[in-house]
């Protein structure tokens, strides 16, 4: 078997306890059925719903953050199989995720650390949707739960399918800004799987040949390149990080670009489409009907 990196050998053939060290991880892993196998979570992972119960009966434990893991309380978990989620450096990178430090390479350094100690790891780095489709069968097949896994992806497989018809049927091509912060501002390229998904919801990321997955931007550039839809991120409950749409419109040169003149700002819950898991295809028709809303 082989994962997003390299060959994972030694792999226990239909483990009874996995850890899982990111918030997508968790949501496939409930996903194709392996939740009642889940016996580690990180500090990020909220859903899906049953998860929290699990948690506060101590079915479930927390090991730590995403980016710094406890490695003890890991291995206290005597985890079958532990399942790992990082990017992949591209090292070109210009001020990636701000001054990062090549960040990317931490979760990379946490799946050697565990796996000199002698468990059985799996990364995962998907960069579309595909490979999001990929790593549901790959986690599927690791944990022992192929058919449900095998089943949900032909189910995500018609969703896709229905969204890129759509789209392609469209008449124009919207250019889309996606706002992942603003201080300073960060969008995505298309080498990220919001990036991907943008395209397939028809529309044209205006930072899509960005050097940067996560691209530094001036507001400026932003205005240059003039934008037909601008979508944010948004978590519930939580104070959006740009204010509002009013604050949106007052920024400094943004009153003529094309999305504040039309009104064309939207929301997509952060949690879809920040994380390379079943949720994604959500997001993706989420931005279908904002960049094509009357498809």
């Amino acid at each position: 078997m082989t994962d997003d990196y390299r060959p994972a050998t030694n792999l226990t053939v239909n483990p009874e306890r996995i850890v899982s060290l990111s918030p997508s991880s968790t949501e496939i892993l409930f996903a194709v059925g392996a939740g009642s196998k889940v016996v580690g979570v990180t500090d990020h992972c909220n859903y899906p719903h049953e998860l929290e119960a699990k948690i506060e009966t101590d079915e479930i434990a927390r090991v730590g953050g995403y980016w710094n893991p406890s490695i003890e309380t890991i291995v206290e978990l005597k985890p079958d199989l532990v399942l790992v989620s990082t990017a992949k450096c591209t090292v070109k990178t210009n001020e990636c995720k701000v001054n990062c430090s090549r960040r990317c390479e931490i979760t990379v350094q946490v799946a050697a650390k565990l796996i000199s100690l002698g468990l059985s790891v799996l990364i995962l780095g998907p960069h579309s949707i595909n490979d999001v489709l990929d790593d549901i069968r790959l986690v599927g097949k690791a944990s022992g739960n192929t058919a449900e896994a095998s089943n949900l992806v032909e189910k995500l497989r018609q969703k896709i399918d229905a969204v890129a018809k759509k789209s392609k049927a469209a008449s124009h091509i919207p250019k889309v800004y996606f706002e992942v912060w603003n201080d300073p501002y960060m969008s995505v390229n298309s080498g990220t799987w919001i990036g991907n998904v943008i395209n397939l919801a028809g529309g044209a990321n205006v930072f899509g040949e960005a050097v940067s997955e996560w691209p530094i931007i001036d507001s400026e550039d932003i205005v240059q390149r003039n934008p037909d839809i601008i979508v944010f991120p948004v978590i519930p409950g939580v104070p959006r990080f740009w204010g509002s749409f009013e604050d949106v419109k007052k920024r400094p040169g943004w009153k003529n670009v094309n999305a504040v003149r039309n009104g064309s700002l939207y929301e997509v819950p952060r949690d879809f489409i920040s994380r390379p898991g079943p949720r994604l295809v959500d997001a993706l028709e989420m931005l279908e009907r904002m960049i094509h809303p009357s498809s």
